[in-house]
């Protein structure tokens, strides 16, 4: 059994057994070498699955992003449009030749959006025509605004008559002034509510010519009218006085 043990360790060394001491460390470094490929395969595999999956999670956050900014950009132009849509260029001619601040709200339209506002209003107020366009008139309003005031402004358009209110209102800038408003309802060519027109003036402001404010006021009033009724009975009949 030794003498047999022993001739099998003789081999080994040399060429015994049918193996070389070569082959068996050829053997024994491929199978390392294959073991490191698979590992190194393994690893990559699972690295470039993170990546695709950043990369699917970076595309959808973007793609999200744009979604939501490109939908809200579109709903402001679209809402945009359907404010100022009503009028037409000859109205908006007509209506810049009134010197003194005032803006036409569209009743018939949700939450009775600006869609005309005067130089003179964008003037006093600090805003741009593209910050006043498709809003509401209550942008205007702040902390100090008088509640029952606001109510009686709001009763006064459902009725469907004109007022005349002392408001306090705040420029973009956040300084205020004490607005001397009147509302008033302006009806087209067939007697329906096309607009209604707010007329402001700055109590503080000293401008008129020698007019009241009253007269200043109801002077633009009439002048908003006799422009919308002419165009509206030039058109002829409308969609607002069928709708």
């Amino acid at each position: 059994m030794a003498a047999a043990f022993g001739a099998c360790r003789e081999e080994v060394r040399g060429e015994g057994c049918g193996f070389r001491s070569e082959d068996l460390m050829d053997s024994f470094e491929d199978a390392d070498n294959r073991g490191l490929e698979a590992e190194e395969l393994r690893e990559a595999s699972d690295l470039e699955k993170q990546k695709a999956s950043n990369a699917a999670k970076n595309i959808i956050s973007i793609l999200t992003y744009y979604r939501k900014h490109t939908n809200r950009l579109f709903c402001g132009k679209r809402c945009c449009i359907a404010s100022t849509a009503p009028l037409s260029s000859s109205l908006n001619i007509s209506l810049g030749r009134i010197q003194q601040s005032f803006v036409l709200t569209d009743p018939n339209l949700p939450d009775m959006p600006i869609v005309y506002a005067s130089d003179a209003f964008l003037s006093l107020t600090g805003y741009s025509r593209q910050e006043v366009l498709g809003r509401n008139c209550r942008f205007l309003n702040g902390p100090g605004t008088d509640v029952e005031t606001l109510q009686e402004m709001k009763d006064s358009i459902q009725a469907e008559q004109a007022c005349s209110v002392r408001v306090l209102n705040y420029r973009k800038d956040e300084s205020t002034f004490w607005n001397l408003l009147h509302i008033s309802p302006v009806r087209n060519a067939t007697g329906k509510i096309a607009f209604y027109v707010g007329v402001q003036i700055n109590e503080s402001s000293k401008d008129g010519n020698g007019l009241s404010p009253e007269m200043r006021q109801f002077s633009a009033v009439a002048s908003v009218k006799v422009a919308v009724r002419s165009l509206s009975a030039c058109a002829g009949p409308s969609s607002r006085s069928s709708s």
